[in-house]
């Protein structure tokens, strides 16, 4: 037997723990090359702020609706302070919780973040990384402070050959410290010291920041919106705290951008939502893998993005996944999601975010949601459609009444001709209301039709005789003649002769 095949025949040998090496570059890879945009940071930290802030719920240490995130801004001193009286951590659990990178004990718990590496996301964007923290009956608060320009410098230099380990080691401070008189009696706190200018400032960019923790974090409907409150109670009906965490962003609360009437910028349209839809999806168990709902309104047209409002939007834990367009692909016209206005809560927890959390890990479960969706894009998809031929239909009987209105202000009376024309354009009119599917508007166009009919047939007799627009002629042959090749011949013919 050749040397090589008495080795493949081998045993396998246990690995030495010390031959497996983690490099120092996957602290980048975990913080600025985590996510799309630096903006994201917020969401994650008040997504940890959820977290704690329902096991604080659980534990007894706060009732339901006294849960609460405060954001502060210091423009000054550019720093930003992230705090929660959530359940904190205790001491004798600070270090190593903390200090883990991608060994979250939240794993498998059903809690919002899972992957041990949301709290790294301010790494790449301040001079220093600050985490206080505090847990019930204890009198000290432990620290952790993260040396962040020191790290990035260790991250560059192609000379430093440590490891994970020795990079952290080097950059982090763990302390425990008496508790300040103002310090909650449990708490969690971020501070970003010194934070960097990015993309037009957008970490220090309050508006901003309350726009997009807006959408995404798991705040409350606003009272301006009516049918929040009917949301809410069905949303809890499967388990969803909508509005668990009470946020705030320089002392200003934050909510969910919804409305009953919502003006578009640069003109007057206001998209009013008026009627709320519910629908469930099964999981491959036959239990509700996701529940979701749809606000209904004229489906004028497309919902701008600066809204905040449009597309169907994917929510985990009450935190959105992904951006407004995660469902874009389950319509087979992606821009009728952009007229939409609703919301996907994924139950079934094995239907999971990816790192990123910009979309779904792709597995049979989500594959197997996405495919139920897809009817119900079609539905919404003929929803829009449909109340754009409407809205055609109303634009052109519009159009038909006023010119019939002016022509007969003017001096000079129509001719039979002219009068033979609206004559025929009032019929075909009403031979498309019925593609209206809203009932009191096309009673509104049809009262407005015979308004102006009856005023053409007010209109005195002229010299013109017996003339008769062709298209009116056309229009009644289409109408009496049920035999489809001897109606065309006709109006050929009789279009022959006109000409």
């Amino acid at each position: 037997m050749s040397q090589a095949l008495a080795v493949s025949v081998n045993a396998p040998q246990r690995l030495d723990p010390s031959v497996v090496r983690v490099g120092k570059d996957i602290v980048e890879l975990v913080t600025s090359g985590m996510y799309l945009s630096p903006i994201t940071i917020y969401r994650e930290y008040v997504q940890n702020s959820a977290d704690a802030i329902e096991l604080g719920i659980k534990e007894g240490l706060i009732k339901v609706g006294e849960g609460s995130v405060a954001i502060n801004i210091d423009h000054g001193a550019r720093s930003v302070r992230i705090v929660d009286n959530g359940i904190g951590i205790k001491a004798t659990d600070a270090a190593s919780l903390l200090l883990a990178i991608g060994g979250s004990a939240k794993r498998g718990t059903g809690a919002r973040g899972f992957r041990g590496i949301g709290r790294l996301s301010g790494i790449a964007y301040c001079k220093a990384l600050h985490f206080r923290t505090r847990a019930a009956g204890e009198d000290t608060v432990s620290v952790v402070e993260w040396d962040c320009k020191r790290l990035r410098q260790r991250l560059s230099d192609d000379s430093f050959e440590g490891d994970l380990h020795s990079v952290i080691t080097s950059s982090v401070r763990f302390l425990e410290q008496p508790a300040r008189g103002e310090d909650p009696s449990h708490f969690f706190e971020v501070t970003m010291v010194e934070v960097a200018r990015h993309r037009g400032d957008i970490l220090l960019n309050e508006a901003t920041i309350r726009d997009y923790l807006g959408q995404v974090a798991p705040v409350d409907f606003s009272e301006r919106f009516s049918l929040g409150a009917k949301i809410r109670g069905r949303l809890a009906d499967h388990g969803v705290d909508v509005g668990i965490v009470d946020l705030s962003i320089q002392g200003e609360r934050v909510l969910r951008p919804y409305a009953n009437v919502t003006t578009f910028p640069g003109n007057l349209f206001e998209l009013k939502l008026d009627e709320v839809e519910f629908f469930e999806f099964a999981n491959i168990d036959g239990e509700v893998a996701a529940v979701g709902w749809v606000a209904h309104h004229q489906y004028a047209r497309s919902i701008p993005p600066s809204l905040g409002i449009g597309r169907l939007r994917a929510r985990i834990g009450d935190v959105q996944i992904g951006g407004e367009g995660v469902f874009d692909e389950v319509f087979k016209e992606t821009r009728f999601n952009g007229w939409c206005v609703g919301e996907i809560h994924i139950l079934d927890r094995r239907i999971q975010p990816n790192g990123r959390r910009d979309h779904f890990e792709l597995n049979h479960h989500a594959y197997n949601l996405l495919a139920q969706l897809g009817p119900k894009a079609i539905e919404l998809s003929h929803r829009c459609r449909t109340s754009s031929i409407s809205r055609n239909i109303l634009l052109m009987i519009q159009n038909l009444v006023e010119e019939i209105e002016k022509k007969l202000a003017e001096s000079s009376l129509p001719s039979k001709g002219e009068i033979s024309r609206f004559r025929g354009s009032i019929e075909r009119a009403r031979g498309r209301l019925k593609n209206v599917d809203h009932l009191e508007a096309r009673e509104l166009c049809e009262a407005a039709l015979s308004r102006v009919s009856h005023l053409l047939d007010q209109v005195p007799s002229d010299s013109d005789g017996g003339v008769i627009a062709l298209d009116e002629v056309s229009s009644l042959v289409r109408s009496i003649v049920t035999n489809r090749d001897q109606a065309r011949k006709l109006l050929e013919a009789l279009q022959s002769v006109a000409s």
